[in-house]
């Protein structure tokens, strides 16, 4: 009986989910129809040229690189967040000595970074430095904040040998901050998708393919129906990294439950 009635809840909110994005897209087609305009057109116009859109080398190419950029940036950020997250969630006084640096990071504005690294930098560059400089602080909270939640009694049974030891630190505290990390992670790279391809628009780069390139372009000569018919893939990546990353989430909560 609880088998049936988890089933019938799942397929639930399965049904209710399809339902709110045939209500996301009659929203679009009515705000269309009373605009009467094609600086808006609706899905009747837009998902067709999406369709079109699909088979293309152009497309894929520019797929290819937003998800590149974004992998790259992903992956500097976790690596400089984990060894940075370890050091000051073992040291207090290099947590309080770093934490400017996070504050800044974490709300220095984005369009701001964009035109500065145009101006040091190739605008190329720019996507990848930006979706670092929003995954970096993510992710060095996550790790920070899992080695700081560490149980007390661990923590004064590892003293013996040596809290700091890099033993410890592999077999001891990242296992028992994994939670934490990973929650960090899936959240960058929800968050970096955004980023990316806003960062692509505003660097105005034709070097470095990408949707925001392709947003870019569409949008110089008010092409507005491949601007909406870009976006859309964009949204569909966004969405697929969403889910993805609530599952996990899910996952995580589940195994933390079952743990305690």
């Amino acid at each position: 009986m609880r088998k049936i009635k988890g089933l019938y809840q799942k397929y639930l909110i399965v049904f209710w989910t399809i339902i709110g994005i045939g209500g996301v897209f009659f929203l679009w087609w009515f705000i269309s129809f009373l605009a009467k305009t094609t600086l808006f057109p609706g899905p009747e116009i837009v998902i067709p040229i999406f369709v079109a859109h699909l088979g293309e080398a152009e497309t894929c190419v520019a797929i290819g690189g937003t998800l590149l950029r974004l992998v790259i940036a992903i992956a500097l950020g976790s690596i400089f967040g984990i060894i940075l997250g370890i050091i000051s969630g073992l040291n207090p006084a290099f947590r309080a000595f770093i934490r400017p640096l996070i504050v800044v990071f974490r709300t220095i504005p984005t369009a701001a970074v964009i035109y500065v690294v145009i101006a040091l930098l190739k605008p190329m560059f720019a996507p990848v430095i930006i979706v670092f400089l929003v995954a970096f602080p993510i992710l060095y909270d996550s790790v920070v904040t899992g080695i700081t939640n560490v149980d007390k009694s661990i923590v004064d049974a590892l003293r013996i040998d040596g809290t700091k030891t890099f033993r410890a630190v592999t077999r001891i505290y990242l296992p028992l901050s994994w939670s934490y990390i990973v929650l960090g992670f899936v959240s960058s790279i929800g968050l970096g998708m955004k980023v990316s391809i806003m960062s692509e628009i505003l660097a105005g780069s034709d070097s470095a393919a990408g949707l925001g390139q392709l947003i870019r372009d569409a949008s110089t000569i008010a092409d507005m129906k491949n601007v909406l018919a870009y976006s859309m893939f964009a949204l569909i990546i966004i969405g697929l990294i969403d889910i993805a990353m609530h599952l996990i989430k899910k996952k995580i909560k589940q195994s933390v439950a079952t743990n305690n």
